[in-house]
């Protein structure tokens, strides 16, 4: 029978701290082969990515800049889970400092890996229902976000039409979609 999970031969000390991520080299081998590898992965907290909807049926997003693209990007709220903290209680926070918004109702949609390619982290999902807004944004000095409510079947069909370019708003709006359409 072939042996078909990789073994971690031995990790280097972590090469670099990037702020939100850890960088370290794995030393693996190969089980298809039996050749020993080097890779690097990233290692960080898990996130968060939320889809809020409002007692009208809009959807709260978050044109978002980033860096990597020099742009604003148009997401669903969400950011990184802070260590020790539950990944709902980040989600709500997120949502607050990100937009200002809260909601009473929570559903957990599951989780995603960040980039399995080369992180280690999970993208935790969740619809948020009957948000409202209840205070004022709390930004951090590297973000700059507008808040944007969409209706509900507009931002469907924009995401069926290719508008987003952020995998993560993506996978969540795809399971909060699958939930809303069973009645949640």
């Amino acid at each position: 029978m072939k042996n078909d999970t990789w073994e971690r031969l031995h990790s280097e000390p972590e090469m670099a701290d990037l702020n939100l991520f850890k960088a370290r080299f794995d030393h693996l081998r190969n089980p298809r082969n039996g050749q020993d590898v080097r890779i690097v992965t990233l290692t960080g907290n898990d996130s968060v990515t939320v889809m809020a909807l409002t007692p009208d049926n809009n959807v709260v997003m978050a044109d978002n800049f980033r860096f990597g693209i020099m742009a604003y990007s148009l997401e669903l709220p969400g950011g990184m889970v802070d260590a020790g903290e539950d990944h709902q209680a980040a989600a709500k926070r997120e949502l607050l400092e990100e937009t200002g918004y809260t909601a009473p109702e929570w559903y957990y949609l599951g989780c995603v890996g960040a980039n399995p390619v080369f992180m280690d982290s999970y993208v935790h999902h969740y619809l948020a229902l009957g948000a409202v807004k209840t205070a004022s944004q709390s930004l951090d000095d590297g973000e700059d976000i507008r808040v944007r409510e969409i209706h509900l079947e507009d931002l469907r069909t924009m995401l069926f039409n290719g508008e987003f370019i952020h995998s993560h708003t993506e996978s969540c709006m795809l399971r909060a979609f699958g939930r809303i359409d069973k009645g949640v």
